[in-house]
């Protein structure tokens, strides 16, 4: 049985589903305060710096988010293939099958990648590397790993986000069972 989440825990929670709906930008004091309940002071108290401390506190949360349903089946023991299709099988668990943004993703986008951008950026890489170097493990050169790695994130982001333009999360669903059928053939 799962622990209850703590009042900080269930806070994010309903902060993220603004931000993922809204981007940075859209995602006003009002609607985030009316979205968690509590008053705009309230709102600083937990945050003090505003708006921009709260994408901070969400960015480490997503992270932390993909990292535990995604990228940590990368480190296992496993065939490099089965850690690769597990990895798929955490991201499309992360994106709700295609019904939600990834939150990292939105905060690279507009005004809080000014802020935000080159730690997104930095941890992409550490991402991409990590994909790498299972496929490196799997008998790809290093040169075919790395481009097979930013390929596969290619298509799990391009995927994920034709399903939210296209209103479809089957297009994402598809990219996903693709990728799995892939990765399990090899």
């Amino acid at each position: 049985m799962a622990s209850p989440k703590s009042r900080k825990e269930v806070l994010i929670d309903q902060l993220v589903a603004v931000f993922r709906a809204r981007g940075y930008e859209g995602a006003t004091l009002t609607q985030l305060a009316k979205a968690t309940g509590l008053g705009k002071a309230s709102l600083y108290h937990h945050f003090p710096g505003g708006k921009a401390e709260m994408a901070s506190v969400l960015l480490r949360h997503a992270v932390a988010e993909l990292q535990q349903k995604a990228f940590r089946h990368l480190t296992t023991k496993r065939d490099p293939l089965v850690r690769i299709t597990n990895f798929i099988a955490g991201f499309d668990d992360y994106a709700e099958q295609g019904n939600t943004h990834c939150l990292v993703a939105v905060l690279a986008q507009g005004s809080a990648a000014e802020t935000h951008g080159s730690h997104i950026a930095q941890q992409f890489q550490d991402w991409q590397a990590s994909i790498a170097q299972v496929f490196e493990e799997s008998g790809m050169k290093p040169k075919k790993a790395k481009r097979a790695a930013a390929s596969l994130l290619s298509e799990l982001y391009g995927s994920l986000l034709l399903a939210k333009l296209n209103n479809d999360p089957s297009v994402f669903q598809r990219a996903v069972k693709r990728l799995t059928k892939t990765y399990s053939a090899q």
